[in-house]
Protein backbone atom coordinates (compact mmCIF):
# COMPACT_ATOMS: atom_id res chain seq x y z
CA UNK A 1 0.00 0.00 0.00
CA UNK A 2 1.40 3.73 -1.09
CA UNK A 3 1.32 6.62 1.47
CA UNK A 4 -1.99 7.56 -0.99
CA UNK A 5 -4.06 4.64 0.00
CA UNK A 6 -6.30 4.54 2.33
CA UNK A 7 -5.42 3.25 6.08
CA UNK A 8 -7.36 0.14 7.24
CA UNK A 9 -9.07 2.12 9.24
CA UNK A 10 -10.43 4.33 6.15
CA UNK A 11 -8.38 7.48 6.74
CA UNK A 12 -6.00 9.28 4.92
CA UNK A 13 -2.20 8.50 5.74
CA UNK A 14 -1.61 12.55 6.03
CA UNK A 15 1.90 11.61 7.37
CA UNK A 16 2.61 9.49 4.42
CA UNK A 17 1.23 12.13 1.74
CA UNK A 18 3.28 14.88 3.24
CA UNK A 19 6.52 12.54 2.79
CA UNK A 20 5.89 11.94 -0.59
CA UNK A 21 5.13 15.67 -1.47
CA UNK A 22 8.68 16.59 0.57
CA UNK A 23 10.76 13.92 -1.20
CA UNK A 24 9.38 15.33 -4.78
CA UNK A 25 9.99 19.12 -3.83
CA UNK A 26 13.30 18.30 -2.45
CA UNK A 27 14.30 16.02 -5.20
CA UNK A 28 13.15 19.17 -7.75
CA UNK A 29 14.80 22.33 -5.83
CA UNK A 30 17.53 22.55 -3.39
CA UNK A 31 16.27 22.10 0.86
CA UNK A 32 16.33 25.66 1.69
CA UNK A 33 14.50 26.92 -1.82
CA UNK A 34 11.59 24.56 -0.61
CA UNK A 35 8.77 26.00 2.10
CA UNK A 36 6.56 23.83 4.18
CA UNK A 37 4.01 25.87 3.38
CA UNK A 38 4.29 24.47 -0.56
CA UNK A 39 4.93 20.98 0.74
CA UNK A 40 1.46 21.27 2.34
CA UNK A 41 -0.29 22.65 -0.27
CA UNK A 42 1.01 19.60 -2.63
CA UNK A 43 0.58 16.99 -0.13
CA UNK A 44 -3.40 18.69 -0.03
CA UNK A 45 -3.50 18.63 4.18
CA UNK A 46 -3.52 21.39 6.74
CA UNK A 47 0.20 22.77 7.21
CA UNK A 48 -0.06 22.77 10.70
CA UNK A 49 -0.15 19.18 10.36
CA UNK A 50 4.21 19.32 9.50
CA UNK A 51 4.42 20.65 13.11
CA UNK A 52 2.11 18.04 14.18
CA UNK A 53 4.13 14.65 12.69
CA UNK A 54 7.79 15.91 12.21
CA UNK A 55 8.08 19.12 14.39
CA UNK A 56 9.66 21.18 11.49
CA UNK A 57 11.01 21.29 7.95
CA UNK A 58 13.96 19.28 9.09
CA UNK A 59 12.60 16.72 10.48
CA UNK A 60 10.51 16.05 7.64
CA UNK A 61 13.44 16.07 5.20
CA UNK A 62 14.74 13.46 7.75
CA UNK A 63 11.85 11.64 7.23
CA UNK A 64 11.92 11.64 3.81
CA UNK A 65 15.72 10.64 3.84
CA UNK A 66 14.62 7.73 6.12
CA UNK A 67 12.18 6.75 4.35
CA UNK A 68 13.86 6.75 0.85
CA UNK A 69 16.35 4.12 2.99
CA UNK A 70 13.90 1.88 3.89
CA UNK A 71 12.45 1.38 0.09
CA UNK A 72 15.62 0.39 -0.93
CA UNK A 73 16.44 -1.94 2.03
CA UNK A 74 13.00 -3.96 1.45
CA UNK A 75 14.54 -4.19 -2.27
CA UNK A 76 17.22 -5.40 -0.47
CA UNK A 77 15.82 -7.84 1.79
CA UNK A 78 13.36 -9.62 -0.78
CA UNK A 79 14.32 -13.22 -1.62
CA UNK A 80 16.81 -13.62 -3.82
CA UNK A 81 16.45 -15.69 -7.59
CA UNK A 82 19.28 -17.57 -8.27
CA UNK A 83 20.81 -21.48 -7.10
CA UNK A 84 24.18 -19.86 -6.86
CA UNK A 85 26.25 -17.05 -5.07
CA UNK A 86 26.73 -15.10 -8.24
CA UNK A 87 23.56 -15.69 -9.53
CA UNK A 88 22.00 -14.22 -6.50
CA UNK A 89 24.50 -11.55 -6.25
CA UNK A 90 23.68 -10.49 -10.37
CA UNK A 91 19.65 -10.73 -9.43
CA UNK A 92 20.30 -8.44 -6.50
CA UNK A 93 22.21 -6.21 -8.32
CA UNK A 94 19.96 -5.90 -11.25
CA UNK A 95 16.67 -5.25 -8.97
CA UNK A 96 18.66 -2.46 -6.79
CA UNK A 97 19.83 -0.80 -10.29
CA UNK A 98 15.98 -1.70 -11.63
CA UNK A 99 14.42 0.44 -8.32
CA UNK A 100 16.89 3.75 -8.81
CA UNK A 101 16.06 3.89 -11.82
CA UNK A 102 12.23 3.71 -11.04
CA UNK A 103 13.18 6.46 -8.67
CA UNK A 104 16.18 8.82 -9.81
CA UNK A 105 15.39 11.70 -8.08
CA UNK A 106 14.86 10.38 -5.08
CA UNK A 107 18.41 8.57 -5.53
CA UNK A 108 20.41 11.31 -6.48
CA UNK A 109 18.57 13.29 -3.52
CA UNK A 110 20.05 10.36 -1.06
CA UNK A 111 23.51 10.81 -2.59
CA UNK A 112 23.18 14.64 -2.33
CA UNK A 113 22.37 14.19 1.34
CA UNK A 114 25.19 11.36 1.96
CA UNK A 115 27.70 14.72 1.05
CA UNK A 116 25.98 17.31 3.18
CA UNK A 117 26.43 18.96 6.42
CA UNK A 118 23.75 17.38 8.22
CA UNK A 119 25.51 14.74 10.31
CA UNK A 120 22.25 12.88 11.00
CA UNK A 121 21.05 12.69 7.56
CA UNK A 122 24.63 10.78 6.57
CA UNK A 123 24.18 8.89 9.73
CA UNK A 124 20.50 7.12 8.04
CA UNK A 125 22.53 6.77 4.62
CA UNK A 126 25.64 5.67 5.96
CA UNK A 127 23.33 2.73 8.07
CA UNK A 128 21.72 1.83 5.07
CA UNK A 129 25.48 1.20 3.12
CA UNK A 130 26.90 -0.79 5.59
CA UNK A 131 23.99 -3.18 6.12
CA UNK A 132 23.83 -4.22 2.42
CA UNK A 133 27.36 -4.39 2.78
CA UNK A 134 26.99 -6.56 5.55
CA UNK A 135 24.49 -8.89 3.81
CA UNK A 136 26.98 -9.37 0.87
CA UNK A 137 29.48 -10.43 3.49
CA UNK A 138 26.75 -12.72 5.26
CA UNK A 139 26.25 -14.66 2.12
CA UNK A 140 29.95 -15.13 1.97
CA UNK A 141 29.80 -16.52 5.78
CA UNK A 142 31.95 -13.59 6.65
CA UNK A 143 29.98 -12.18 10.42
CA UNK A 144 30.64 -9.01 12.75
CA UNK A 145 33.12 -7.65 13.89
CA UNK A 146 34.53 -7.14 10.71
CA UNK A 147 38.32 -7.18 10.06
CA UNK A 148 39.21 -3.49 9.18
CA UNK A 149 40.98 -4.35 5.25
CA UNK A 150 37.11 -6.07 4.71
CA UNK A 151 35.15 -3.07 6.48
CA UNK A 152 37.27 -0.44 4.26
CA UNK A 153 37.32 -2.49 1.34
CA UNK A 154 33.08 -2.84 1.58
CA UNK A 155 32.62 0.87 1.97
CA UNK A 156 35.03 1.73 -0.91
CA UNK A 157 32.68 -1.08 -2.99
CA UNK A 158 29.65 0.57 -1.81
CA UNK A 159 30.96 3.88 -2.90
CA UNK A 160 31.56 2.56 -6.58
CA UNK A 161 28.51 0.72 -7.23
CA UNK A 162 26.67 4.39 -6.61
CA UNK A 163 28.91 6.13 -8.58
CA UNK A 164 28.68 3.96 -11.48
CA UNK A 165 24.67 3.82 -11.50
CA UNK A 166 24.86 8.09 -10.90
CA UNK A 167 27.08 7.52 -14.49
CA UNK A 168 24.48 5.08 -15.57
CA UNK A 169 21.26 7.72 -14.57
CA UNK A 170 22.90 10.46 -16.61
CA UNK A 171 24.58 8.70 -19.57
CA UNK A 172 21.95 4.95 -19.74
CA UNK A 173 24.71 3.43 -22.13
CA UNK A 174 25.32 0.38 -20.35
CA UNK A 175 22.36 -2.29 -19.56
CA UNK A 176 21.54 -3.42 -15.83
CA UNK A 177 23.63 -6.74 -16.58
CA UNK A 178 26.56 -4.73 -17.85
CA UNK A 179 26.79 -2.59 -14.92
CA UNK A 180 25.76 -5.76 -12.09
CA UNK A 181 28.70 -7.88 -14.03
CA UNK A 182 30.70 -4.65 -13.49
CA UNK A 183 29.89 -4.29 -9.85
CA UNK A 184 30.52 -7.98 -9.37
CA UNK A 185 34.16 -8.17 -10.64
CA UNK A 186 35.24 -4.85 -8.72
CA UNK A 187 33.50 -6.75 -5.60
CA UNK A 188 35.46 -10.35 -6.66
CA UNK A 189 39.03 -7.93 -7.28
CA UNK A 190 38.74 -5.80 -3.67
CA UNK A 191 37.86 -8.58 -2.14
CA UNK A 192 40.99 -10.19 -3.04
CA UNK A 193 42.72 -7.08 -2.62
CA UNK A 194 41.77 -6.82 1.23
CA UNK A 195 42.66 -10.79 1.69
CA UNK A 196 46.11 -10.13 0.54
CA UNK A 197 46.65 -7.39 2.91
CA UNK A 198 44.61 -9.26 6.12
CA UNK A 199 45.29 -13.08 5.12
CA UNK A 200 43.57 -13.41 8.69
CA UNK A 201 40.05 -12.12 7.11
CA UNK A 202 37.37 -14.81 7.68
CA UNK A 203 36.28 -14.98 3.64
CA UNK A 204 36.00 -17.83 1.55
CA UNK A 205 38.60 -17.58 -1.47
CA UNK A 206 36.29 -20.21 -3.32
CA UNK A 207 33.41 -18.16 -2.84
CA UNK A 208 35.21 -15.04 -4.16
CA UNK A 209 36.32 -17.76 -7.18
CA UNK A 210 32.84 -18.26 -7.82
CA UNK A 211 32.07 -14.67 -8.32
CA UNK A 212 34.71 -14.05 -10.56
CA UNK A 213 36.65 -17.05 -11.59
Amino acid sequence: MTSKDRTSSGRTDRRGLLIDAAAQLFAERPYDEVTTTEIAKRAGVAYGLIAHHFANKRGLYLATIQAAAERLRAVHEAPLAGDTLVAQLRDALIRHIAHIEANTKGFLTLMHGAQGADAEVRAIIEDYRWKGALRLLAAAGVTEPVRPALRTTMRGWVGYLNEIIIDHLHHRELDRGELAELAIATLAAAVRAAHAVDPALAVDLHLVDQIDP
